[in-house]
């Protein structure tokens, strides 16, 4: 407990980085060199700034006292003016371009880990909440890498330089720089954590407003035929509306702070102000009679005071950006440290294995002791079993004891199983992942589509690999029909290039699973992984498409999980699986009912 407190104190104190900060850090590291580049353009619009100051002081001066002014000085200060532009210019195009490149690594970065995650990415959030995450949360950090860490290093210089500037013209105006400037930096920080706090909040309540919206998309059809969808429009707008709460109160921060920003940094120029306007009229009460500076110099600091306060006001804006972004970067770690598939080596480095030619009695996929213990709970209990080449098994049992769990093991989107498991005698972890996936044809509960054509969503994957080309016209045909998809397909206006949803509206259940099966069909896998396919439908449907299954899988390793509510007569083995573990059932009584 005291190492905890004082791990948050040194944090506090900013001896300790944030997992947040040190996240940031290392996507900007990325874009060191453009940021050095940024660096530079600041260094020459710090150096014109205060030329260009020094140049203008003289030429008011001399157009106040002597009615003329110098033509070169005034030809400096508009070249220096320029060139400031210029700077600015070149240095804001960079850091957002940095901020681009970083943005478009890291949301490709999340895509690849989701990917690689599978099934697991449900146990962050769901899709909807994902989706969230990785194109909002990831745009907010836009302004951070755009102006805050730009600004972080502008705020040093330019000050500093000013400080250097001021402080042989006037003592006086140099105090008054250094006693403000905290004053602004203090009050940022202070708004910035309660902004910080806020943006959380916005984006948790966004977040639920996005699952919100894909269930509700997902089951109209259903609040439909049960006349709730009244409850839930309302149940959706009380979430709108919690969000539009969120949003107030992350704006009514940002406007605090900047009006609080500009209030301080307003009376730190006005007393600048009043005290080299006192001392022009030589009405100073310590220095009476004489001037401390020239109207030279008094134009000077006057042209640098609002110069020195703006860094300071513009970090103080961006530093909301600053807390936004730590807050988008807590869930967006949550997802890159969700374990992946880390622990099997490179592809390079592994010998493919060759599933086709193994012996055909050999046990192509053999468990020993395989378990899965996630949190002290078992997510499957231990098994031993083997299947071979071109076995088909029927694999049952009650909801929760791990039937789902032992396919995503087996599509190697799980790492921390413990016994054993085994492809043609090779540890799992020793296989090359992306070849054995290649093997494999996965058609899960609910398929999943994407919008376009029915034809592009056939073909989605396929041709992919290196050296593979996409199926022909014939294959494709050939597939509908041992899918017995050819009939409705051809019945529908446009073929297959009629449009499909994500949710596959216009298509029945039974349809949508035929094209699964056309699908698995078309990537020619040798191993076959299904999860409750009928899962959703009538009697009569699921047994038609279990006949369609029957005749397709003839020759694949298949694994199907199905509840005893639609027995699979035509396996070759069925498994019950409990919360004690596998038991084999005997197949006489099915073998006579097919007979």
């Amino acid at each position: 407990m005291r190492k905890n407190k004082e791990a948050k104190a040194a944090r506090r104190a900013g001896r300790i980085k944030t997992p947040e900060a040190t996240f940031l850090g290392e996507l900007a590291n990325q874009q060191s060199s453009k940021y050095r580049l940024a660096q530079g353009f600041g260094v020459l619009f710090t150096v014109s700034l205060v030329l260009q100051a020094w140049a203008l002081a003289n030429v008011f001066s001399d157009m106040a006292l002597h009615q003329s002014f110098s033509l070169s000085l005034l030809l400096l200060g508009l070249f220096a003016l320029l060139l400031r532009a210029l700077a600015n210019f070149g240095r804001e195009r960079i850091c957002t371009s940095a901020s681009r490149d970083i943005r478009y690594g890291l949301r490709r970065k999340l895509v690849s880990h989701l990917t690689n995650l599978g099934p697991a990415r449900l146990r962050i959030e769901e899709d909807a909440a994902l989706s969230t995450r990785v194109y909002e949360q990831v745009d907010a950090l836009d302004d951070f890498f755009s102006r805050y860490k730009p600004q972080v290093f502008m705020v040093t210089l330019i000050p500093c330089a000013i400080l250097l500037s001021v402080a042989p013209v006037s003592w006086i105006a140099f105090l008054v720089f250094m006693m403000t400037a905290p004053l602004v930096i203090i009050f940022m920080i202070f708004v910035g954590h309660k902004a910080a706090q806020a943006n959380r909040r916005q984006f948790s309540v966004l977040a639920m407003l996005s699952n919100q919206f894909m269930d509700l998309s997902q089951g109209l059809a259903e609040l439909k035929r049960l006349k709730k969808t009244d409850e839930a429009r309302q149940r959706l707008s009380d979430s709108a509306s919690a969000y539009q709460k969120t949003t107030m109160s992350v704006l009514v921060l940002a406007f605090l702070s900047t009006a609080t920003l500009e209030l301080f940094a307003s009376l730190s120029i006005a007393m600048i102000a009043l005290y080299l306007g006192l001392g022009l009229l030589e009405v100073l009460p310590w220095q009476v009679g004489s001037s401390p500076v020239t109207l030279t110099q008094a134009l000077f600091l006057l042209l640098l005071a609002p110069e020195f306060y703006l860094p300071l006001r513009q970090l103080g804006n961006d530093y909301h950006a600053k807390q936004k972004a730590e807050a988008a970067a807590t869930d967006l770690l949550e997802i890159l440290n969700t374990g992946s598939q880390d622990n099997f080596e490179d592809a390079n480095q592994v010998a493919e294995v060759d599933y086709v030619s193994s012996a055909s009695q050999l046990s192509l996929l053999s468990f020993r002791n395989l378990s899965w213990l996630d949190e002290g709970r078992y997510r499957l209990a231990p098994i031993s079993a083997d299947i071979m080449k071109g076995e088909r098994v029927w694999l049952s049992g009650e909801s929760g004891v791990g039937k789902s769990s032992l396919l995503h093991l087996l599509l190697g989107f799980e790492e921390d199983y413990q016994g054993q498991f085994l492809i043609n005698g090779k540890s799992f972890q020793q296989i090359n992942l992306p070849d054995w996936r290649a093997k494999l044809a996965w058609l899960p509960q609910t398929p999943e589509w994407v919008n376009g054509s029915i034809r592009r969503n056939l073909l989605l994957g396929l041709g992919s690999k290196e050296g593979t080309a996409l199926p022909s016209e014939e294959d494709i045909q050939v597939a509908l029909i041992k899918s017995q998809c050819d009939e409705f397909i051809q019945a529908l206006p446009a073929g297959l290039d009629t449009k499909l949803t994500e949710l596959g509206a216009g298509l029945s259940g039974g349809q949508m699973q035929r094209l699964s099966i056309a699908r698995a069909l078309l990537s020619k896998a040798d191993v076959w992984l299904l999860d409750e396919p009928c899962s959703g439908l009538d009697q009569d449907t699921a047994q038609a498409v279990l006949d369609t299954l029957h005749l397709v899988s003839k020759g694949k390793t298949l694994l199907i999980v199905s509840h005893d509510t639609h027995p699979i007569l035509w396996a070759d083995k069925h498994w019950a699986l409990t919360k004690g573990g596998l038991n084999e059932q005997s197949r006489n009584k099915n073998r006579e009912a097919i007979a």
